[in-house]
């Protein structure tokens, strides 16, 4: 997916001060990166990976979940309406979607689409003390990717009970 935008997220330099999920929550109204604690003790982000075949948006049975010009998998809450199901929550393997409690009934990261109309880039990216979160484009992410930061990965796909990359 030459030229498709994402999240990058390296763990190993990640220091859990939830900075990215403060100003999504200032940007956004509701936080769409969640901060949890593995059972190691860290807090670390949990973020839409915008995947290449998103299971969210194969399994939304009203298809708002649509895939924008950048990459981004985009929640368009006109279609989406809180269905009983909750299956886009239920079928995301990296635990980035989320209920809640104002407006449309579910929230996702879709890198700051509003400030990227406007050429700037997703807040959390700009806003991180240690430059943990990039946004780049997918292919990079082979050489961005360190020793350090695949097991640093490995933790927290360990933590979402995942298979690690293969």
């Amino acid at each position: 997916m030459s030229g498709q935008k994402t999240l990058y997220i390296d763990y190993s330099l990640c220091i859990g001060c939830e900075t990215c999920e403060y100003v999504c929550r200032f940007t956004n109204d509701t936080s769409r990166i969640h901060m949890t604690r593995t059972i190691d003790g860290v807090m670390v982000p949990l973020y839409c990976q915008h995947c290449e075949n998103p299971k969210c948006a194969n399994a939304c049975p009203r298809g708002a979940l649509k895939r924008d010009n950048d990459g981004a998998i985009i929640l368009q809450s006109m279609l989406c309406r809180g269905c009983q199901t909750k299956n886009c929550i239920l079928a995301c393997p990296h635990s980035a979607m989320f209920e809640t409690d104002r407006g449309v009934m579910v929230a996702k990261c879709d890198m700051c689409a509003q400030r990227r109309q406007v050429g700037m880039g997703p807040a959390c990216v700009e806003m991180c003390p240690c430059a943990a979160i990039r946004y780049v484009d997918r292919d990079e992410i082979p050489a961005l990717e360190t020793e350090k930061s695949k097991l640093a990965h490995q933790k927290v796909l360990d933590h979402l009970k995942l298979p690690g990359k293969e």
